[in-house]
């Protein structure tokens, strides 16, 4: 009799690491994030700067904006808005330096540099801008 309960033991004890194995494989097979779907795809945006202008000259990214003398050091003589490429700087051509707050406060442009987002045409040493989503000062 007891020859039959050790058979009968190893075969429950065979029987339940079966069941565990199996549960464990099902659930790593059903994970996820829990947030989406395996039909959502998910957007790939570039969140970092520009490095270079490109040929047909349309910038459309991510860039450094600020005051083109007080922190980009272009050598104008006067306070106005540009943008940086890489190791470039454009001067930004309709858009004044204050039309987004006082430039000269503690967190406007001649006292900071931030990134902004643009679309345009860069002609020389000046970028005109089609598109630009600034944030708040």
């Amino acid at each position: 009799m007891s020859v039959l309960n050790k058979s009968k033991g190893n075969s429950m004890r065979v029987l339940a690491m079966m069941f565990t194995v199996c549960a464990l494989l099902l659930s790593e097979v059903q994970a996820g994030c829990g947030g989406c779907g395996p039909s959502k795809t998910h957007k790939s945006e570039k969140k970092g700067l520009l490095e270079s202008v490109p040929r047909n000259n349309y910038v459309e990214g991510n860039v450094l904006i600020s005051c083109g003398m007080c922190n980009f050091m272009n050598g104008d003589n006067d306070c106005a808005l540009a943008i940086k490429v890489g190791s470039k700087v454009f001067s930004v051509k309709g858009v004044g330096i204050d039309d987004h707050g006082d430039s000269h406060a503690k967190d406007g442009y001649c006292n900071v540099i931030k990134k902004v987002y643009v679309e345009g045409r860069v002609r020389g040493k000046s970028f005109t801008a089609n598109k630009m989503e600034f944030p708040s000062i």
